[in-house]
This record gives structure tokens, C-alpha cells and sequence, in this order.
């Protein structure tokens, strides 16, 4: 079974963090290089969504199956990242995370894109008391883009609005919890103060 390709949205303002958050030191590494190396070890090639005039960070050693590509426009949203990602990735499916995410595992995404693939669902992401999470997020990449693009000319901005429309299949906590005990892919860093939080 072939692996899925990666697409790290990487295009926020980070207003809420009041500083650029994508390089933000985290344990020793720049905060988007935890998702980053979830994506590479659990994915054939990785797309990097950055904004327009965002200068390119720099890469942990074994990217080399990575590529940038630009938000068409600054700050149009997670939606509008996807179909950037969508249109560049190689693969059949495609795993969608957010650079601020830094506790998903590559274990966790695997398992994600293996029950997408064997199912031959269209997505599949993962389900907590309150319901199914927009991220991350597992699509297969042709209706995912037309229905993407679709909602995107339509005015939508948001991602839930692409995945839930993709007639996805929600794992609940007792499928994930076997590959992440703890729901680590839970964290996410909005603000400063969600820094400290344990990594892996």
C-alpha cells in the first residue's frame, strides 16, 4: 500500500500568538518541525502552504522530500491553504495538519491513512465527546479539490466545511487511543502560554 502525501498548513497571521509562530523554539526545534517530521515519516512527500510573502523557513535535516507552495492570497484561511496543498501533492490521499500541532504522532497518521486507503473512504478524521475534529485530517485528493475549490469560489472559509462535506468516517477514542494513549494530537499552540505543553 502506497503512502499518502502531506500538506502542512503553515499561512496563519499568528495574531492570537503576537509573533511569527511557525519558528517559535519548542524543546529544541522550531514549533512547525514536530507536525513537520510527524508528515515525513508517515508520508511519501510533504507540501509546505505558506503565505504569500512569508519567507521560507528552514527545514530539520531529511526534507528532502519537501516543497513550499503560496496561499494565492494572504491570510483567505485554512480552506484556501488546502486547495493550494491539494493541487501540489502527488498522492491519492493526503494527510492535512497545521504547523502549530506539534503532539500528532506519525503512528496516528499512518493509522488514519491505512483506514482511508482499505476503506476507500473519501476522509476520515478523529472523533472526541464533542464531535468529529476538522484536524488532522485524511482526504482522498481528487474530490477533496473539486469540492474545495468549489467552496472556496462559493465564499466558505472554512476547512470543517470541506472535510464534513467529504462524507468522512469518524474514529472514535477507542480506535486512536491504541496509537495515542494520550491524545497528544489534541494540542494545539494558539497562544504563548500553550508552549510548554509535553511533546513526545
Amino acid at each position: 500500500m502506497s503512502r499518502p502525501s502531506g500538506i502542512l498548513l503553515a499561512g496563519g497571521a499568528s495574531r492570537r500568538f503576537g509573533r511569527p509562530k511557525l519558528v517559535e523554539p519548542l524543546d529544541g526545534a522550531p514549533l512547525f518541525h514536530w507536525p513537520l517530521r510527524a508528515l515525513l515519516a508517515s508520508c511519501d512527500d510533504v507540501v509546505i502552504v505558506l503565505a504569500p510573502e512569508a519567507a521560507e523557513p528552514r527545514l530539520p535535516n531529511g526534507s528532502d522530500r519537501v516543497r513550499f507552495a503560496r496561499d494565492r492570497v494572504a491570510y483567505e484561511g485554512p480552506l484556501a491553504g488546502t486547495v493550494v496543498g491539494l493541487e501540489h501533492v502527488r498522492g491519492e490521499y493526503a494527510v492535512i495538519l497545521a504547523a502549530d500541532m506539534p503532539g500528532v504522532s506519525p503512528e496516528l497518521l499512518s493509522f488514519m491513512a491505512d483506514r482511508a486507503a482499505a476503506g476507500r473512504r473519501r476522509a476520515v478524521l478523529l472523533s472526541v465527546a464533542d464531535g468529529r475534529r476538522p484536524l488532522p485530517a485524511v482526504v482522498m485528493v481528487a474530490p477533496a479539490l473539486v469540492l474545495a475549490q468549489t467552496l472556496l469560489d462559493s465564499g466558505e472559509r472554512r476547512l470543517r466545511a470541506l472535510v464534513e462535506g467529504l462524507d468522512p468516517e469518524g474514529l472514535p477514542e477507542m480506535l486512536w487511543s491504541g496509537v495515542d494513549a494520550h491524545g497528544a494530537w489534541r494540542d494545539d499552540v494558539n497562544a504563548p502560554g500553550d508552549l510548554p505543553k509535553r511533546t513526545r
